[in-house]
């Protein structure tokens, strides 16, 4: 990027703001932009800290108050040529002595493209609001970004700005998919985007098919993180198969069954796999070899009912434990509970009945927003593990879509897919039991690019994501934090050079942003454009503390919560 060089600032200039061509210029500001000339190039540098020197020597006793020099870091950026294009880098260092001149707007129009068809507009210079800023949108797609900041500082605005914006600037057959746990994006791009919620009836409804995942895959989320043995595993991939390929025999769009493995991502019926799951691990026989199941009641797998068997006899007496008795311990119980679980209806729909045609299609359709260039996945009101469920398989499927998708045609390297993360700390902690998001994440970070599946992570905790996903991130765009913690993690984002600028993350103002990376030309503070309409984002108000108390609305809040309806 270049080098670090230290200039003085004219003493008659210190604490003063000239005005230049009616407006007043402020000198000295971090995060402002000075040139150097160098012959016919000018070289433009971004200012990272200012600071006094110390005074040498005595002072005598005068009652003016004396200080030394005041000077500014700089950090050289690039240069402009003789002919007004601007370049990355510097082939030429300036001498000492050099003058340092402020940089007036014209110069601002060369290095920062406006926003067209290959850029995005997201606000304006703080430093200079007459300038407007656009972000490269391939490399700000597909080459991954963060936005993180405080609770309150605009994260949520910025992103839904930028969606607006997506849309509304000539990419109406873009491929965004927005994760979002509190339905905050809904009321910003209603009239933009698909909404499917995981709460949600018919066609609003989200579907996240189990039978899509990988048999090992499918078996660790159904036991949330309970203890399997491979007796366990090989079994349980053993039914998976041979369910698959029955819908395969039985099904109007499928012609050969004989390729059909476990991890085939075509639908099966789950119900018959946990009970045959569950008779063996309960099974007694009436001799050890050859003899016949001891049934009282086979059950149902319908409606989950477990068969039942008589007891076996003490001391190796008929009847006697089958062949797999006890080998699968608590997991069928575990896969029966989640099964039965409310707040994983989502995740068994749709079935195995659908015969006739692909129902993987209109899945994948609904997520990525059908004719619509953006989807919103609402996940608000949804527990942590179930959510980190939905959202982990939603993302595996699409790059694996992606993965598997030709560079000519749909989507992927010919129509990338922008995931759009919101609390995404909230699903990647390392605390997290299901893990099947953060393992998804980490993979797209890893390949996405190549497969054109890009991330947007949205944080207030950026200190929480992984740092396999942060490390990959292009394109850091750094509001308000006041943490500590989450500094550092943004500093150890940026370029050693660079890192004078994050010391100005506590004091951002609300809707203003740290932007640097590959989508923008230089590290800049930048004042986002608000989204119209705005998001769903904003602090509850207080009114209702001024009525008469009230327990109005406790039914419903109790039925949602027990994943149950309630009679109007």
């Amino acid at each position: 990027m270049g080098a670090t060089v230290t200039v003085r600032l004219d003493p008659e200039l210190a604490g003063v703001a000239p005005l230049w061509r009616g407006r007043l210029q402020p000198i000295g500001q971090v995060g402002s932009l000075v040139t150097l000339p160098q012959g016919p190039v000018r070289l433009l540098a971004s200012v990272t800290l200012v600071g006094i020197s110390e005074l040498a020597g005595a002072l005598p006793p005068v009652d003016v108050v004396q200080t030394g020099d005041r000077w500014l870091r700089l950090q050289l950026l690039g240069e402009v040529d003789a002919v007004g294009r601007f370049q990355r880098g510097v082939t030429s260092y300036p001498g000492l002595d050099d003058p340092v001149h402020f940089a007036e707007p014209e110069l601002f129009a060369r290095v920062y493209p406006p926003h067209s068809t290959s850029h995005v507009r997201i606000g304006r210079l703080a430093a200079n609001p007459d300038v407007p800023l656009a972000l490269e949108a391939r490399r700000l797609v597909t080459r991954h970004s963060v936005v993180v900041g405080s609770t309150g500082a605009g994260k949520t605005s910025t992103v839904a700005s930028l969606l607006q914006k997506f849309v509304r600037e000539g990419w109406e057959s873009a491929n965004i998919v927005v994760i979002d746990p509190h339905g905050e994006y809904i009321s910003a791009v209603r009239d933009l985007a698909s909404v499917r919620s995981v709460t949600g009836d018919g066609a609003n409804a989200l579907r996240v098919p189990y039978w899509a995942l990988p048999a090992t895959d499918i078996l660790t989320a159904l036991t949330g993180g309970a203890s399997t043995n491979a007796t366990l595993v090989n079994r349980f991939i053993e039914l998976v198969a041979e369910q698959r390929r029955q819908y395969a025999d039985a099904c109007g769009w499928l012609s050969d069954s004989s390729t059909v493995t476990a991890d085939t991502p075509i639908p099966f019926d789950l119900h018959e796999v946990w009970h045959k799951l569950d008779y063996d691990n309960n099974a007694t026989v009436t001799k050890k070899s050859g003899g016949t199941d001891c049934v009282i009641d086979s059950g149902d797998p319908r409606s989950l009912k477990p068969a039942k068997f008589t007891p076996h006899g003490p001391g190796g007496t008929p009847p006697m434990q089958g062949p797999l008795y006890g080998r699968f311990g608590t997991v069928p119980g575990h896969i029966r509970w989640r099964m039965r679980d409310p707040r994983f209806a989502f995740f068994l729909k749709p079935d195995s009945q659908t015969l006739d045609h692909d129902p993987f299609i209109e899945v994948l359709d609904e997520w990525l927003g059908g004719e619509k260039p953006l989807s919103v996945l609402d996940f608000s009101g949804v527990p942590s593990e179930a959510a980190d469920l939905a959202i982990g398989v939603v993302l595996r499927l699409l790059f694996e879509l992606c993965l598997r998708s030709t560079p000519e045609v749909g989507v992927g390297r010919h129509r990338p897919v922008l995931v759009v993360m919101e609390e995404a700390h909230r699903f990647l902690a390392e605390g997290s039991t299901v893990r099947v998001a953060r393992d998804s994440v980490n993979r797209i970070a890893r390949e996405g690019r190549k497969y054109g599946i890009g991330m947007m992570l949205v944080s207030q905790r950026p200190s929480e994501l992984p740092e396999t996903a942060f490390s990959q991130a292009g394109t850091v765009i750094a509001m308000r934090l006041t943490n500590s913690a989450d500094q550092s993690r943004v500093r150890s984002g940026l370029p050693d050079t660079l890192v004078g600028l994050a010391e100005a993350l506590p004091s951002l103002r609300t809707g203003e942003a740290l932007i640097a990376g590959e989508a923008i030309a230089l590290p800049s503070r930048v004042m986002i454009d608000a989204p119209h309409p705005a998001p769903h984002a904003a602090d509850p108000g207080l009114e209702g503390w001024r009525g008469a108390p009230s327990i109005e609305g406790l039914q419903n809040a109790l039925a949602k919560w027990r994943g149950l309806e309630t009679e109007e």
